[in-house]
């Protein structure tokens, strides 16, 4: 059997298929272009990609033998998955290791703006600071703020555990409102905008999809109260980027965002120029533990599913995920 990987995976998880005795044919770089895939995909009986990599209609199609598309993390908009259906294959992704990164990295970001870090960094580099700190590095401590979280799916209630076990209050907004996890995290379910108005940090963690495209848009941005945080961990469509640039120059809110409409960010672009933001390159989920463990669990998944037709360690993204 056949695998086609379709990114630089790490090389743990090449070796456990290789080890199952599969042909592994692995892309070298960060993606492999949509000719390479269709050269490669009609023998293959699993393709293994990332988030960033399109799985579009013909690309299914052309893999005759394809029994499973393995995602290697979270959001999943760059699968066609009626076009899987159709096909009878199973789309599933592993995420979790993924998840637990992107909630790491709210945290720092959270924490970055209310201790002043970015621009302490700049006073001593910019040699002021003389003799007293100056009153704008004036932070504030994480149990006196509330945190909205909008969309508690495993992204989500990652980052509740963590500001949770940091005293923070804890706010969210989801499509489904999850009694289980309130209870368990002592958190409270708000409509989304009471989250907004009241949170003095919102964490946006909802998958990017047709429904939550712009789904904080200019109305929402200006519930948010002034001098709150807006941090996005999830996907850049999730943001009317040009209202948010808007609110932004006023200087009313404040954004820590990893991810952007368009990715890279141009150079010179407006959101770089503005003292109010916190700008990371997608770096979520990009761990070396978070990395390696889903290599590894992606890798046993594709083993299972293609030997036994059972789906183990991975999420189901579809009907066809069914046991065999």
């Amino acid at each position: 059997m056949k695998v086609v990987i379709a990114f630089r995976m790490p090389r743990r998880g090449i070796e456990i298929l290789r080890s199952a005795g599969f042909e592994v044919e692995v892309f070298s770089d960060r993606r492999a272009p949509r000719s390479w895939i269709l050269e490669h995909i009609e023998d293959a009986d699993a393709l293994v990609v990332s988030p960033i990599v399109p799985v579009d209609r013909e690309i299914v199609e052309r893999g005759k033998r394809l029994r499973i598309v393995a995602l290697f993390g979270s959001g999943y908009e760059n699968i066609d998955i009626d076009a899987c259906n159709s096909r009878g294959v199973c789309v599933a992704r592993v995420a979790d290791y993924i998840d637990e990164a992107a909630a790491e990295l709210a945290l720092a970001l959270a924490l970055a703006h209310l201790r002043r870090v970015v621009q302490g960094d700049r006073v001593v580099r910019a040699g002021e600071w003389r003799g007293f700190v100056p009153r704008e590095l004036l932070g504030r401590s994480i149990r006196s703020v509330v945190v909205g979280i909008v969309g508690l799916g495993k992204l989500g209630t990652h980052v509740a555990k963590l500001f949770r076990a940091l005293g923070a209050r804890v706010v969210y907004w989801s499509r489904r409102r999850k009694p289980l996890v309130e209870l368990a995290l002592g958190i409270e379910y708000a409509p989304l905008d009471t989250v907004l108005r009241e949170s003095d940090v919102v964490v946006l963690c909802v998958a990017g999809s047709r429904e939550t495209e712009r789904l904080i848009d200019r109305e929402k941005l200006r519930l948010l109260k002034d001098g709150a945080l807006l941090i996005n961990v999830s996907r850049g469509v999730v943001v009317d980027e040009e209202a948010l640039i808007e609110e932004l120059r006023s200087g009313r809110i404040y954004a820590a965002l990893d991810v952007y409409r368009e990715e890279p960010l141009p150079p010179n672009h407006e959101l770089t120029r503005l003292s109010n933001t916190i700008l990371t390159p997608h770096i979520g989920g990009y761990t070396l533990e978070a990395m390696v463990s889903t290599a590894i669990d992606v890798a046993e998944m594709v083993v299972k599913y293609l030997r036994d037709g059972v789906l183990e360690k991975g999420e189901p993204l579809n009907e066809a995920c069914r046991t065999r």
